[in-house]
Formats: C-alpha cells, structure tokens, sequence
C-alpha cells in the first residue's frame, strides 16, 4: 500500500510539473538544500519535508538545468542516500529521468535519524550534483529500545567494552553518547561503533569509588545532531567493582526494609551473581529467590516469625551465596524487620474545608517515606515516626454540597505495606445561610424610583459562609446578578433588571405611584460546592403603577 501511495504522489508531482511547465521553463525552487553552480550544468534538490516523522516518506525533487535552461526531458539524475531507502525500489540507489528539468523521487526512513542524499546528472559531457539532508524525526512507534548489556560487569578502572543490544538504534559514533553515571558522578563512555541493533563503547573508569562495587546508570543518547535527540536510560545493566566476576557482592536493597510477616519482594542489586544458582540469606535465615541475572537477584524476604524469630524488629545483613563455588557475599548492607503497619488512632479526622489543619495519625511500622489519603485524597506528609505520621490536609473539590468521606490509608512507599483506617475522614463543608437583605425592593427612596425600579441598583445580602466573589453566583428570580464585593458574611450586588409589567394601580394610587410589580427569590450559589441558599420572597420589584 506504500508503494502505491507513494507512486501516486509521484504522478501528481509529475502532472502539476508538467502543468506548470507548459509556458516557460522551471527555475530551481528555494527550501532545504542546494547545489554544485562551478559548471554548466546545476543540480539543486529540495525535500517536500526537511523534518519528517520515523517511518514515513518525503519527496525530494532535483531541478537540473543546462546553461539556466531545464535540461532536455529524459535525462538521468541518479539518487543516493546514506540513511533510508528510495520508494520506488527500496534500494539506496535510484535513477529517474527528468520531466522539464524536473526528476522526482521519494526518499523513505524506516528509523530516525538524519539522510543526505546526493543528486548527480551528466548532460552533453559535462557533470555535477547537488544534495540536500534530511532528519527522519522519532516516533512513538519506532523508538530504539534496549533489551541488554553484555558484559554486565567490569573494573573500576574503565576499559571494558560494552555492548547495549536493542532495536532500532541510529547514527553513528560522532552522534551518539553514552553516559555512565556512579554515586553521582556522570562521565562519558568512547562509543565505538553504532549499528540497527548494538551500540559499542568504551567504559570510562571510576578510581573514585572505593566501594567493592557500585551499580552504573547507563544514559543512552541517539541522534546527539537532531532537534530532539533519543533519550534511553538503562539503570542497571552494568556494574563496576573491584572483586572478580566469581565473587558475589552485594551494593544495595530496594526496599531495605519490610514487615515481620516478611514476603516484601526485595531487589538486591550488585554484582558477582551467579545465573546457575544462588542462595540468599537474610541474617541467618534462607529467602526464597525468584531471579537471577549477573547484577541483581530478587528474593522474598523470609517471615520474622518460628525458625526466623532472630529477625524479629532486626536489622540484619543479606548475603548472598554462589552455588556453583560456595562463594559468600560481603555481609555490610541491612535489611531492617519491622512491625506491619497498622493504624490505631487519629486526630483531628473531622475537618472543615477552606479551614484544613495539620492531623496526626498513630500506629506502627512506620516507615520513611510514606504515602498518605485521607478520603482518597493525597496528604502532605510533614513528619514520619515509628508510630506516629504528621500531614495536612489537601483542599477538595467537593461537588453536590455534601460531605466527603472515606479511609485513611498509609502505605510504606519502599515496601508497599498498606494500613486503612474505614470511612475515618470527613471532609465538612460550610454550607451558605441569609440572614438579610437590603433594601428589600427596587425603590428604597420611594418616588420616583431609581432607574424606574427596574433594577440596576445596590442590594446588600448579609449571612454567613457567603462564597467569594469568584466563586459566588446570585440570582434574583431567574436572572443574575452582579456580584461587587464578598467577604464571608457581607454580600453586594447589583440586582439584575425584571421583564415585569407595571401593576394597575390600586387603593386609589394616582399613575406614577411605586407598587409590586413582583416578589422574588434571592438565591446564593457557591459554583466549587454548588451549595446554595435562598431567601424566599426576600425582594420586590417597585415599577410605577398605571391607571
């Protein structure tokens, strides 16, 4: 279907060539490229999209003219290009002949990464070219990926060379970096060769790290001369240290901490580890070991509890064993037992919106850092203790005036240990009241009336918990007001004019005389609660009566 869409536009292309060309001859368009002018014969290509995405094609046309004047019809341009493949063949080399001077083809990137392609043309003996460069952009869909370093380990002294193997990998040494970074420390690898699926460098040594190992962030950059070059980060697929590739070393423990039922999955990250079997021990105690690659194993810590009561609210070190010799790891990195953990009190669990103070929350196993939602709503954790959590309230956006209620959860952000406190929290909200209006009607100054008693005048709504202004809807009847100024309990508002038709005047009152036109309600509305209040009957539109 490429081919097809791809030989279409190349006819269209062709046919509004052919079109304009009827009169005179084609002068060599501007945009991204250019050409060779030394000889009689000019070749200038320009890309119908200098930047186009990943996985699509661009057309790239050559004006090749003779003297100034286009060159006769049918002479050969021979296309090249150093990244990508011609849509009419899928080869890197194509020869079309031109049509008015005009040859068309269609240069397609399969990756990103940036094309130069070269047009050459030969007419009556004579010879040039001219070229133009194009940078296919990432796509979502056609992002490198890495799948695995090899080796996984080497000296601190740098020097080892290291393949990242992946897909879809572009450029070439000049354009692309990888960074390793250890203990904060960024340096940059020599990258030695860059293919479709494997980037080779040099790692940079490290004799400023004095630990038996220490675990390599891998920063892979593709496309260092794009507008937005390729970012991959690899973690942990390499390690440095100092032991050889038989000895297991333990560096770190994500979590390093869990509770004393135990089964916390944790990720001990080093290197030395054997892929043919190893053993994990937590104190004394053996783990069960769910994988193994050459720098991390993962295990489930054994429970605190029966043959692992010595672990019990312990800080104990994990080593790990290699089968195949018997090797034992260092024994310098904890892992610390701690009780499961549970909620047991609370204060200040009923809180009032706009008014929100700090809570504290009681219990155990408490552990730095925390996660913390009171009625589903993310806290702010200001303290963390063994027992006791300290955190302040998020503000709500409470809809339907009603209360919002729920659990209040905390969760061990390393070790995923969660404790709920059921429907605990109450988020109260202050609901509107009025306790006056004035003046009651649209003619406070009797005859005549301000603008007629049609409205437009100052009214004054007196209550407590009145939203702010920006948040403050009034209506008189059905129509809204405008809202002036709101500072809780003082309102002021211009009260909207009224459809109403002047009364017939009654009790004997001459024409001209102020009567109830009608009587409305005066409604309040917080727009973020929707709560709302109304003063029945609480306004009169005055309008002069009429005999």
């Amino acid at each position: 279907m490429r081919r097809i869409a791809i030989a279409l536009i190349l006819a269209a292309v062709v046919v509004g060539i052919h079109a304009c060309a009827a009169d005179a001859p084609t002068a060599p368009k501007p945009g991204a490229g250019g050409g060779v002018t030394s000889s009689a014969v000019s070749v200038q290509l320009v890309a119908s999209d200098a930047n186009p995405k990943a996985g699509t094609c661009t057309l790239v046309e050559a004006f090749v003219t003779l003297n100034g004047s286009p060159v006769p019809d049918g002479t050969s341009v021979n296309f090249s290009t150093d990244f990508g493949t011609f849509g009419q063949n899928g080869l890197p080399l194509v020869s079309i002949v031109t049509t008015n001077g005009t040859a068309v083809t269609a240069l397609c990137g399969g990756g990103a990464g940036p094309a130069k392609v070269k047009g050459t043309a030969t007419v009556q003996g004579k010879t040039n070219s001219g070229n133009v460069t194009i940078n296919f952009q990432p796509d979502s869909s056609t992002l490198p990926t890495v799948s695995f370093c090899n080796p996984s380990f080497g000296p601190l002294a740098g020097g080892t060379t290291l393949t990242l193997n992946g897909l879809r990998f572009f450029g070439n040494p000049s354009t692309t970096r990888v960074i390793f970074t250890v203990n904060g420390i960024a340096k940059d690898g020599i990258v030695t060769a860059v293919t479709a699926t494997t980037v080779t460098v040099t790692t940079p040594g490290f004799p400023e790290v004095s630990s038996p190992s220490a675990q390599a962030a891998i920063t892979l950059i593709l496309g260092t001369n794009l507008p937005t070059p390729v970012t991959l980060s690899l973690p942990s697929c390499f390690s440095y240290g100092a032991a050889d590739s038989g000895t297991p070393v333990v560096a770190a423990l994500l979590p390093s901490s869990g509770s004393n039922e135990g089964n916390t999955r944790v990720t001990i990250i080093g290197s030395g580890f054997s892929t043919g079997g190893v053993q994990v021990f937590f104190g004394a105690v053996e783990a069960t070991v769910v994988s193994v690659s050459f720098t991390q194993v993962v295990a489930l810590s054994p429970p605190a509890f029966g043959a692992g009561a010595g672990n019990l609210n312990a800080s104990v070190p994990v080593t790990v064993k290699n089968i195949n010799n018997g090797v034992v790891s260092n024994t310098t990195v904890n892992f610390t037992y701690t009780p499961k953990v549970q909620i047991t009190a609370y204060s200040n669990n009923t809180q009032t919106v706009g008014f929100l103070v700090p809570m504290t929350i009681y219990g155990q196993g408490f552990q730095a850092p925390v996660a913390v939602s009171l009625a589903g709503i993310g806290a702010l954790v200001q303290s963390v203790a063994a027992t006791e959590i300290v955190v302040l309230p998020s503000s709500p956006l409470i809809t339907g005036c009603t209360d919002l209620s729920g659990d209040i959860q905390v969760t061990n952000i390393d070790t995923g240990d969660t404790a709920k406190a059921t429907n605990a929290f109450t988020y109260h909200l202050l609901k509107p009241a009025i306790t006056g209006v004035s003046p009651s009607n649209s003619c406070p100054t009797g005859a005549p009336c301000p603008n007629g008693g049609t409205g437009g005048i100052a009214v004054t709504i007196t209550g407590i918990n009145l939203p702010t202004v920006a948040n403050a809807q009034v209506k008189f009847g059905g129509q809204t007001a405008f809202v002036t100024s709101s500072d809780g309990s003082t309102m002021v508002v211009t009260v909207p004019p009224t459809s109403s038709a002047a009364p017939t005047c009654s009790g004997g009152n001459p024409g001209g005389t102020p009567q109830v036109a009608s009587t409305v309600d005066v409604v309040v509305t917080d727009a973020t609660t929707t709560c709302s209040v109304t003063a029945s009957g609480a306004f009169q539109y005055l309008l002069p009566c009429v005999p």
